[in-house]
């Protein structure tokens, strides 16, 4: 039986660059395909894995993963599929793998029943956006319980009292928007707002700051860089394997992942500025 892993989501966070985070949906571009994708992305670069269990209504996310959701669907992905791709990533990669989830999947198949299976199955940790603070106590519980990781979102009009909660709430990492909206955006961020949000969570905790939606391309993510210890993409690798779901795609999902992490490493340290992304 594989055991939680929590450690290695702190390790993961812990470099002098900022972590690389891929998200895929499990069962996504096909069964069996997944897995190959993780593996081709922890191969080039990504420390983390965040592995999408499908949903019929994933109210926020953008059209690519929305898609992608469809498509796993499609296949016939279920919870037990999504465990399975989530014991192969950790079996067979370095990298952390965290699963993210809409709650009505995981409140149908049980809390304590999936946070166990999530441990066993050797994930660090698990994300819930659409799960509110004041509604997640069993959530918290039962995943401290299983030894997993519970990073949280923080909106960055979030008050300070109600930062201090979520912070309390939290383990693993901060979960800080580079943009507004669903995921996939692709327009200008406003960088210099996005660092005195990244410098106020760090006023309130140790705990790590990650960021993503809006961090469309390398060159943004140089940008963001020295604002946070990671970041998160979905959609750019999403888009390649929308348009080539075959080996061939992966390689050039791998190729984007790597260029990613390259520009994490670079850190864009000249002087604050927007960037458009194509």
């Amino acid at each position: 039986m594989t055991r939680p892993a929590p450690d290695r989501l702190t390790a993961a966070l812990s470099h002098t660059d900022p972590a690389l985070g891929v998200f895929l949906p499990a069962g996504f571009p096909a069964p069996g395909l997944d897995l190959e994708a993780l593996q081709a992305f922890a191969a080039a670069g990504a420390r983390i894995l965040e592995v999408g269990l499908p949903y019929s209504d994933p109210s926020l996310d953008g059209p690519a993963i929305t898609t992608a959701y469809q498509h796993a669907l499609r296949h016939g992905t279920r919870i037990a599929d999504v465990l399975t791709t989530v014991r192969r990533a950790a079996a067979t990669t370095d990298a952390a793998v965290v699963v993210m989830t809409y709650y009505n999947p995981v409140y149908r198949y049980g809390v304590d029943r999936f946070t166990r299976a999530l441990a066993d199955a050797g994930a660090a940790g698990a994300m819930i956006p659409d799960l509110p603070l004041e509604a997640a106590a069993p959530w918290i519980a039962a995943c401290r319980a299983a030894g997993l990781h519970t990073p949280q979102f923080v909106a960055r009009h979030t008050s300070d009292t109600r930062l201090a909660h979520i912070a309390a709430a939290a383990s693993g990492w901060l979960y800080a928007p580079a943009t507004h909206g669903k995921t996939g955006a692709r327009h200008d961020l406003d960088l210099p707002a996005l660092q005195a949000f990244t410098t106020r969570l760090r006023r309130a905790t140790p705990l790590p700051v990650v960021t993503g939606i809006g961090v469309a391309t390398p060159q943004l993510a140089a940008q963001v860089a020295p604002f946070v210890d990671g970041a998160v993409i979905g959609s750019p690798v999403v888009r390649i394997l929308l348009g080539q779901p075959d080996p061939l795609g992966i390689a050039e999902a791998a190729d984007r992942t790597a260029a990613f992490v390259e520009s994490l490493r670079a850190r864009d340290l000249s002087p604050l500025h927007s960037d458009t992304a194509p």
